[in-house]
């Protein structure tokens, strides 16, 4: 028998997020099947913090702020995988790997992010992500997080 999978709204992914606004790059999760694999959504409007300076007169979702989305994202399938305190403990990027970027994001964009738990092994955990716009890739990546208690962080 398959798991049934679930959806988040964004009062979930605050409660699991360390986040909060206007960090929350993850707006609603569709599709979760923990220990597998999530479908997230972040919708692209003209009104986000980093769209007034990149660029004016030319506004381009941030790679940068992408690859964060992923990583929300993952950390939102890895604690449904396995349910740590979120209070005491945080998820902290790795590595990033063989990241490609295909085209810009910009305002009216509903990316589609579809994360893949494909290795777990003690605290770390591997990812395979891609980025959707109306069915067209728009980015792949590797993402490797690590789950760590707040105190080790700094």
């Amino acid at each position: 028998m398959t798991k049934r999978t679930q959806s988040l709204d964004i009062g979930s992914i605050l409660r699991i997020l360390p986040h909060k606004p206007p960090a929350v790059l993850v707006d609603a999760v569709i599709d979760l099947n923990p220990g597998k694999k999530i479908m997230a959504i972040k919708n692209i409007t003209a009104n986000e913090p980093c769209m007034n300076g990149h660029f004016p007169d030319l506004p381009v979702f941030p790679a940068a702020m992408l690859i964060e989305s992923m990583i929300q994202a993952c950390s939102i399938l890895a604690y449904a995988t396995d349910k740590f305190d979120s209070g005491k403990q945080v998820v902290s990027l790795v590595g990033v790997n063989k990241t490609k970027f295909k085209r810009a994001i910009i305002p009216g964009d509903v990316v589609e992010i579809e994360g893949t738990l494909t290795q777990k092994r003690s605290n770390v955990w591997r990812f395979n992500v891609r980025c959707f716009v109306d069915d067209f890739m728009v980015a792949e990546s590797g993402l490797v997080l690590s789950v760590n208690s707040r105190d080790d962080i700094i």
